[in-house]
């Protein structure tokens, strides 16, 4: 009987991986951690100037592998375009790590413009539901892979008023996640979640006059995550340990979830 839980050194060290989201917060923290386990990975992020350059300049002083790729992963042309390249440049993506999402606008449903929710969704949802499909048929053929999207605590339970289109975006991307999980889970490839609470990233601090003080001091753990908190539960969903973790969305709150 083969031993499954046993790790295969040779599954971790020289996989590719696709990291959105990766200029900063979680994303970055997530690329940052793949390259150090050995695997070469493409730093996506929407435009030039957002830290993406500093993230793969790190990757590459510490002797790993980078690239860096630009664009709106909304788009279906532009991930079709991010998956070719990196595909020419370091191989078929092993791995993708959705982390880029998020919104700009915080209102009540109310008041919510109907292009405001478009757009919210289209950043957090359409933009899973791209990649995912982008990548899947070169890791079905390989019969190996692993998806991590990265959900919110906003899609697993109510958190605050004013983001109800992000909450309902980001409840869509768990739903994705586990029915695409289901239906490739012969193929060798899983696909999972994290549902953070908020990360402690230089956009956080920004938004808090006290850095997120206040804010870490009502948490259950008496402070926010650390981006690299976040990334290390994404790395062992897509690590060869977490071989039959498949369709699951793992709450990396703290406490602050608990349904």
């Amino acid at each position: 009987m083969t031993d499954h839980t046993t790790t295969n050194p040779s599954t971790w060290p020289g996989r590719t991986a696709i990291v959105t989201g990766a200029a900063a917060g979680i994303g970055a923290a997530a690329a940052r951690d793949l390259a150090t386990r050995g695997v070469a990975v493409t730093v996506a992020t929407l435009k030039p100037g957002e830290g993406g350059e500093e993230v793969v300049e790190r990757i590459t002083a510490a002797g790993g592998r980078a690239r860096l790729a630009f664009g709106d992963v909304s788009d279906a042309a532009v991930v079709e375009a991010l998956v070719a390249e990196a595909t020419e440049d370091f191989g078929p993506p092993d791995i993708l790590v959705h982390a880029a999402g998020g919104f700009t606008t915080l209102a009540p449903t109310a008041e919510l413009a109907v292009e405001d929710w478009d757009r919210i969704v289209a950043v957090n949802l359409r933009s899973a539901f791209l990649l995912v499909h982008a990548v899947l048929p070169a890791m079905i053929e390989r019969r190996w892979g692993r998806i991590v999207t990265v959900a919110s605590e906003a899609g697993r339970m109510p958190t605050r008023v004013g983001v109800s289109a992000y909450a309902a975006a980001k409840a869509g991307v768990i739903g994705l996640t586990k029915h695409v999980a289901r239906e490739v889970a012969a193929h060798g490839v899983t696909v999972n979640a994290t549902a953070p609470s908020t990360t402690l990233s230089d956009r956080i601090r920004s938004l808090y006059p006290d850095g997120g003080a206040a804010a870490g001091a009502q948490h259950p753990m008496g402070r926010l995550a650390a981006p690299e908190e976040q990334a290390a539960a994404i790395a062992f969903l897509c690590s060869p340990e977490a071989s039959y973790v498949n369709g699951a969305c793992l709450d990396v709150t703290g406490g602050s979830v608990n349904i």
